[in-house]
């Protein structure tokens, strides 16, 4: 698996990082319902583009772009990490890393690393691979499925799962 993706990064055309907070308080509330305790929030992303947070039943989701119509989390109780690493062609955004620890006693120590394409009106987001934040160089395993975003078809393709999750 090893020689696998050290041989993939280095084929792998050139790509950026650049990095967002994610602060739950410099978001905007755009939905709050009180039946099941749900809220959802529109952050400061990167450039115009603009997060999207959604929280219910003790979990998260994060959209960038816009929102799609899946919720994208992880079984146990999480919350999201304080950065967003947003993976650039160019110019150009193309995909999202962000982080969701699990906030649950039966998962302690468990983070993923969830890869997710930017949404625009012309074509929706979606998770794109989940990367068991314990695996063997989980940050180079998400960039790299980042990068890979763009060619990834939402609702088509399989998402990628690394790790026990």
């Amino acid at each position: 698996m090893a020689l696998l993706l050290a041989l993939a990064l280095a084929a792998a055309p050139a790509a950026a990082s650049v990095y967002t907070p994610l602060d739950l308080d410099r978001c905007r509330v755009i939905e709050r319902i009180e039946e099941g305790e749900s809220i959802r929030w529109e952050c400061p992303g990167h450039l115009t583009i603009p997060l999207f947070v959604s929280e219910g039943d003790g979990r998260f989701d994060v959209d960038a772009g816009m929102e799609n119509d899946t919720w994208e989390t992880l079984d146990p109780f999480n919350y999201p990490g304080p950065r967003v690493e947003w993976r650039m062609r160019g110019r150009v955004p193309v995909a999202i890393i962000y982080r969701l620890i699990s906030a649950a006693p039966e998962a302690p120590g468990l983070s993923v690393l969830m890869v997710e394409s930017i949404g625009s009106a012309a074509r929706p987001g979606c998770l794109v691979a989940m990367i068991d934040g314990r695996a063997v160089r989980a940050n180079d395993l998400a960039r790299l499925h980042a990068d890979r975003a763009g060619r990834f078809r939402c609702g088509r393709d399989t998402v990628v799962r690394v790790g026990p999750l």
